[in-house]
């Protein structure tokens, strides 16, 4: 594992462990149900982003090695199996971001953006 994403990925499942700490006792105290809700989904999303740093790292390492070797196919099949088992990395309707605009010499003129007349 890339030491960096590694770094990245243990300081947020184990600020995950603290924060579900912390609304387990919330449940305990019997607080007000949405703002217990409220929490979990905020675990929820830590959690979410633990998974896309570990994405991430499996890309840069697992799959550019395999590729590299003629075997993609094999680490494609295994992490297709593994996306269903995580809806934010699959389901992009509340999480993604538009992308930039292309820019520079490469970009498309005003004109080709809105196509021919």
């Amino acid at each position: 594992m890339i030491d960096r994403y590694k770094r990245d990925v243990l300081l947020r499942l184990k600020t995950v462990r603290g924060h579900l700490d912390a609304v387990i006792a919330m449940v305990e105290r019997e607080e007000y149900c949405p703002e217990v809700m409220k929490q979990v989904g905020a675990v929820q999303a830590s959690l979410e982003k633990a998974n896309r740093v570990l994405l991430a790292n499996h890309l840069e390492t697992c799959v550019s090695d395999a590729i590299r070797q003629g075997s993609g196919q094999d680490k494609i099949a295994e992490l297709l199996e593994a996306l269903p088992y995580s809806s934010a990395l699959t389901d992009f309707r509340y999480h993604a971001e538009p992308l930039a605009p292309p820019t520079g010499p490469a970009a498309p003129t005003a004109r080709a953006k809105r196509g021919p007349r």
